[in-house]
């Protein structure tokens, strides 16, 4: 008997909006990497990057485009888009595209108000439109494993979460300090609603059987200021301050960025040039000159906190804890879940998890560790960037939905406790939910 010829799926055509990092990671997961899809347009104020989306994913000139408005005059012509504009531009970039009936994946956070936030997930229902969070670290196996184990009942009920966000001085510098995060003013999100988004996404993900009723937070800028500045510091690293005050600074801008740049793609973006043909000569010039990277970390001016612990009570009667903590010296996340029946703990740079139960033979405990360095796809965020694009794109064929999908009626809890989080630390008091939030 013969067997039927294997049906090759279409690939899904994708509009991308906004043409930087992010975007282009998903792009060259769902193109190069899982083969599912093709960029058949794409949307971006700067040419040259029109011209790389071009060079790189064979993009018809005719369908790049400058800003948004000769795209939606064309009308639904492919067949999803990727949306992986800065914060503050996520709500006119993604709204006017689902009244056209778009599937969307939208980089997080989705916006940066309570209200747009509404008014998104509403567009999406009433135009039958796919609205898709790009909240990755669902999809790593350290967090789909600790998920699981939830799900299963093995732990029992949760009692309690505690999370730590512990970030580093490299990304401390290049992103909330002297990039494109530093200034709320300018990028239109607070520290928690930029790095946090993801904390507060898998508090309301892991405790999903329940809903955020009442949080506190505090925080401030209390170290990264210019008072704390080193003695004797300029205002430009490879400028006006000494050396013999650079060396003993975190922030020296000559090690952190051209010695040993950790991520290239950031620092160099104001050259107006792809990071790999920037020269060391330019980049050394850049820092001296326009480069806001080359500033004193401590003097550029920044209005975002440096630390913040957020404390939220469900109305199940579980709590949990989240902090943030800018310039640690060992970044990534800790999480401890404390449940009725077991506990579970690890670190996910570790990719360790620890599950513990009660042991009545000993009156003390038993445990066992669960190793998921290796499971996965491997890339960016532990194969969380590929993990939400296949599921995208599975979800769009009409796929089983996984357990990390991250569709904006599932994601509503976690944004708004942002919103709440940061209402209570300006307010410097609790703040309930309403009651109506699903």
């Amino acid at each position: 008997m013969d067997r039927p010829e294997r049906q090759v799926m279409k690939k899904l055509s994708v509009m991308m909006i906004g043409c930087g990092d992010r975007a282009t990671v998903y792009a060259n997961e769902g193109v190069r990497t899982l083969g599912m899809m093709e960029i058949a347009a794409c949307v971006d104020p700067d040419e040259k990057k029109l011209e790389m989306m071009v060079r790189d994913y064979n993009v018809p000139r005719e369908n790049c485009f400058t800003s948004i408005e000769p795209a939606l005059a064309r009308g639904k012509f492919c067949d999803c888009i990727i949306n992986g504009t800065m914060d503050r531009l996520h709500v006119a970039t993604t709204l006017p595209f689902l009244e056209q009936g778009y599937d969307v994946l939208l980089e997080k956070p989705v916006c940066n108000n309570e209200q747009d936030l509404l008014k998104l997930k509403e567009a999406a229902k009433r135009n039958n439109a796919g609205l898709f969070i790009c909240h990755v670290l669902r999809y790593t196996p350290f967090y789909r494993k600790i998920k699981e184990l939830i799900l299963s009942g093995e732990i029992g009920k949760i009692v309690n979460i505690q999370t730590y966000e512990h970030v580093g001085v490299f990304l401390t510098s290049v992103s909330y300090l002297r990039g494109k995060w530093g200034k709320r003013s300018e990028c239109g999100s607070s520290l928690l609603l930029a790095k946090c988004s993801h904390d507060m996404d898998l508090l309301c993900w892991m405790n999903s059987d329940t809903r955020p009723e009442t949080v506190f937070s505090m925080g401030g800028r209390n170290f990264l200021t210019p008072e704390n500045a080193p003695k004797g510091s300029g205002t430009r690293c490879l400028v006006d301050c000494p050396e013999e005050v650079r060396k003993n600074c975190l922030f020296d801008a000559k090690p952190l960025y051209l010695d040993n740049c950790l991520l290239p793609w950031y620092p160099w973006q104001c050259t107006g040039k792809d990071y790999h043909d920037v020269s060391q000569k330019e980049r050394e010039e850049s820092l001296k000159t326009y480069n806001p990277h080359g500033l004193c970390a401590y003097k550029c001016g920044g209005d975002i906190v440096d630390h913040q612990t957020v404390s939220i009570g469900f109305a199940n009667g579980s709590y949990a804890v989240h902090t943030v903590t800018l310039s640690s010296f060992r970044d990534g996340r800790d999480i401890f879940i404390a449940g009725t029946l077991g506990e579970i703990e690890g670190r996910d740079d570790d990719g360790i998890i620890t599950v513990r139960h009660y042991d009545r033979g000993t009156s003390w405990y038993n445990s066992r560790e669960i190793d998921t360095k290796g499971e996965g796809p491997g890339g960016a965020h532990s194969g969380g960037d590929r993990g939400v694009v296949a599921d995208f794109v599975n979800t769009l064929r009409g796929g089983e939905k996984s357990i990390s999908t991250t569709t904006i009626d599932d994601s509503v809890n976690g944004q708004i406790l942002v919103f709440r989080a940061d209402e209570s630390l300006e307010k410097g008091a609790p703040v309930k939910f309403d009651k109506q939030i699903k």
